[in-house]
């Protein structure tokens, strides 16, 4: 393997090393090293050279959660000029290049059967393009005069990438605002009526304005912890009907209503609401055997449906895994136990020998 495998591995599994925005600090410590994290407005930075993961929390007593990761290509010329690509990284893929192109990237990425979608970039002089299975985002520089850099040359390869919906509907949030007022007033089939009015008919325009009214609604808060409850009963609304329309497949809903149901169950607003066994049941009906998904971590090498299943699997174990203390039956816990055992080993292994 070579720095090209690196770089073009990372961006269709959003993995590097097996590490991802799944990963502990601990664990991406132990193979990055020690002594690189720092504290910083978001947050904390753990910054290897090349590889550099965001942190955040909540409380003080949380773990920290990745942000953001992935590797600053914009540092090639030095860190290769000085020799201090990160060791781990050097052991496993050799002599890294001054300049990532992306013409190069992209031949290999599609080798791999992956495609790259070109995203709307907020940076004069850049584009930007993304792999919505990985979540991996690229920032190519368009204009050199802009950039003093290559025109091609990739700047940076960070993820998770949301496919920048809130750039689609830029101008557009108070509208979307005064949606979520007026559908928190609906009945059922009155706001049946509504969607049906004003959701889009076409792809991916349909997906984009599910995903930013959603995220409109979880953002409203409350005066009072009744209105809170609105607010968050509508959420469970719309996740629903987002189903119910194909917006979210079957595992994917089940997922965030595991999600949604941890938050409420946070706030005390579980009353009326699924259970969580009942939720972790729906996920575990709608996705595939743990003996297939246990298989996708030996199995090399992975072709792309492979390596898209292994990157959803490993993405949802995460979402809900903090549902687990909520779970009633020893059964079903012991079951979301070896799911959860399971998620470090998907895509950690190289997807091919």
């Amino acid at each position: 393997m070579d720095d090209l495998d690196f770089f073009a591995d990372l961006m269709i599994t959003g993995t590097m090393l097996g590490l991802d925005h799944t990963s502990t600090r601990p664990d991406v410590e132990e193979a990055l090293g020690h002594d690189c994290t720092f504290e910083a407005p978001s947050g904390m930075i753990s910054d290897f050279g090349l590889v550099e993961f965001g942190w955040w929390r909540g409380r003080a007593d949380d773990e920290w959660a990745v942000t953001y990761f992935g590797a600053q290509t914009h540092r090639l010329p030095w860190l290769t000029g000085t020799k201090q690509i990160e060791s781990a990284l050097a052991d496993r893929y050799g002599v890294f290049r001054p300049r990532l192109d992306f013409g190069e990237l992209h031949s290999a990425v599609q080798a791999r059967g992956f495609t790259l979608a070109e995203l709307p970039s907020p940076n004069d002089g850049m584009i930007e393009y993304w792999e919505p299975t990985s979540r991996m985002g690229l920032l190519v520089v368009a204009d050199p005069e802009e950039w003093e850099e290559l025109p091609g040359t990739v700047l940076k390869m960070l993820g998770p990438e949301n496919g920048h919906v809130y750039l689609l509907f830029q101008g557009r949030e108070q509208a979307f605002r005064s949606y979520a007022d007026h559908l928190l007033t609906l009945r059922e089939p009155d706001l049946v009526a509504w969607l049906d009015r004003r959701e889009p008919g076409a792809e991916p325009g349909r997906t984009n304005w599910w995903a930013y009214l959603r995220n409109v609604v979880a953002r409203r808060t409350g005066h009072t912890p009744a209105q809170e409850a609105r607010w968050r009963r509508l959420g469970f609304v719309l996740d629903r009907h987002a189903a119910e329309r194909g917006i979210d497949t079957a595992d994917e809903a089940a997922v965030t209503l595991i999600g949604s149901l941890t938050e409420a169950r946070a706030r005390g607003m579980a009353d009326g609401l699924p259970t969580m066994d009942q939720a972790a049941e729906r996920w575990l009906a709608a996705t595939t055997t743990l003996a297939h998904a246990t298989r996708l971590c030996a199995d090399r090498p992975l072709d792309p449906d492979g390596v898209r299943l292994s990157r959803r699997l490993r993405n949802q174990i995460h979402l809900i895994q903090p549902c687990l203390p909520y779970i009633t039956s020893a059964a079903l816990a012991d079951e979301l136990r070896a799911w959860i055992e399971l998620k470090p080993a998907l895509l950690r292994l190289p997807i091919k020998e």
